[in-house]
C-alpha cells in the first residue's frame, strides 16, 4: 500500500506528493539509477476521457521547474495500471512525466492498446497546455516515449511501427505479438524480456521482435536469467503474477538511463547504455546485444 506523505488542498483532491529520498549520484551508474530520482513525486487522474482507453493517473515531477519528457505505459492482457504503478513513480523520480492507462476491456488486442498509446501521448501534450494542469507549461511536446508488458509492449512496437515520427524512443517488455515485423521503426528501442517466459516465449516473441528492427536503428535486448513474463512489472496481492521484482533494479536503471539520453538528451547517461554492461550485471543476463548507431 501506498504511503502518502502530504496531500494538495487544491482542486484536484487525487494529487498526492510522495517525496523521494535519494538524489542521483554523480556522474550516474546503474547502482545509483536503481534507487529513487532527486525529483518529488506527484500524480493525478482528473484527465480528458478519451475513447481509445478507460482511465488512467498522470505522475509527474513536483519540484521540476519545466522540459518534462512524457512517457505513456500500457498494461498487459487482463492488467490494469497497478501492474505498471512501480514505473510511473520511479521514471518521474528522475523527471518525466508518466501516463499509465487502463484499456478499455481487460482483453483489448495490442492494436487497440497501441491506438490507446497514441492518445495517451496526446493526452500528455494536451496537459501541457490545459488550463488548471498542474503540468501547465511543462511538457516538452516533441520529447514522447511508449512503453508497454506484453500485449501492452505488442501494441508499443505496432504504434512506433506506424508512428515513429511522434515518437523518440520505446521499451517495450515481455512483449506479445506473433509474427511481428517492425522494420519501419526509427526511434531506439530497448526491448526487457525473460529467460523463462511462459506466455510470451522470448524466442517466439521478443527476441524475433528485436531481430525484425531495422539495422539503422538503436536497439539494445535484455534477457533477464531466470526472468518470467513479469520482470518489469509492479509486485501486486495476485500470487500468479510473481513478478522478479529482485530485477527492477537492473531494469529500471536502463530504463532511465535510456529515457535520460532519448528524451532528455542527456550525455551523462550514455556510458550506461553504450557497451557492454558490467560483469556483474551480465551475470544475471540470459542474452544481451546491442546496437547503437
Amino acid at each position: 500500500m501506498k504511503k502518502f506523505l502530504a496531500q494538495f488542498s487544491v482542486c484536484l483532491p487525487t494529487l498526492f506528493l510522495m517525496l523521494s529520498a535519494t538524489a542521483v549520484a554523480q556522474p550516474p551508474t546503474l547502482e545509483s539509477l536503481a534507487r529513487p530520482g532527486p525529483y518529488q513525486v506527484a500524480y493525478y487522474n482528473q484527465l480528458p476521457s478519451v475513447p481509445e482507453y478507460a482511465a488512467a493517473t498522470l505522475y509527474f515531477p513536483a519540484n521540476r521547474g519545466t522540459d518534462f519528457g512524457g512517457v505513456a505505459i500500457a498494461p498487459g492482457y487482463t492488467e490494469t495500471q497497478e501492474n505498471m504503478e512501480w514505473w510511473g513513480r520511479h521514471l518521474s523520480s528522475y523527471g518525466f512525466a508518466v501516463l499509465i492507462l487502463d484499456t478499455n476491456t481487460p482483453t483489448d488486442d495490442p492494436q487497440l492498446r497501441a491506438d490507446a498509446l497514441m492518445a495517451a501521448i496526446d493526452v500528455i501534450r494536451g496537459e501541457g497546455e490545459r488550463s488548471g494542469s498542474p503540468i501547465r507549461g511543462k511538457i516538452v511536446n516533441d520529447r514522447m516515449a511508449l512503453m508497454g508488458h506484453s500485449m501492452g509492449g505488442g501494441g508499443t512496437l505496432l504504434a512506433a511501427n506506424s508512428h515513429s515520427e511522434q515518437l523518440k524512443a520505446i521499451i517495450p517488455f515481455t512483449p506479445w505479438l506473433p509474427d511481428g515485423e517492425f522494420s519501419a521503426i526509427n526511434v531506439p528501442t530497448l526491448i526487457f524480456a525473460g529467460e523463462d517466459d511462459q506466455i510470451a516465449e522470448a524466442d517466439e516473441h521478443a527476441w524475433p521482435h528485436f531481430q525484425s528492427l531495422s539495422e539503422d536503428v538503436t536497439r539494445m535486448y535484455v534477457e533477464v536469467a531466470g526472468g518470467n513474463h513479469f520482470v518489469a512489472n509492479s509486485a501486486t496481492d495476485d500470487e500468479r503474477l510473481l513478478p522478479n521484482i529482485d530485477a527492477h533494479d537492473l531494469i529500471g536503471a536502463l530504463g532511465v538511463s535510456w529515457l535520460k539520453v532519448y528524451l532528455d538528451e542527456d550525455e551523462a547517461y550514455r556510458p550506461l547504455i553504450s557497451g557492454e554492461l558490467p560483469t556483474a550485471q551480465m551475470e544475471r543476463v540470459s542474452r544481451f546485444q546491442l546496437e547503437s548507431q
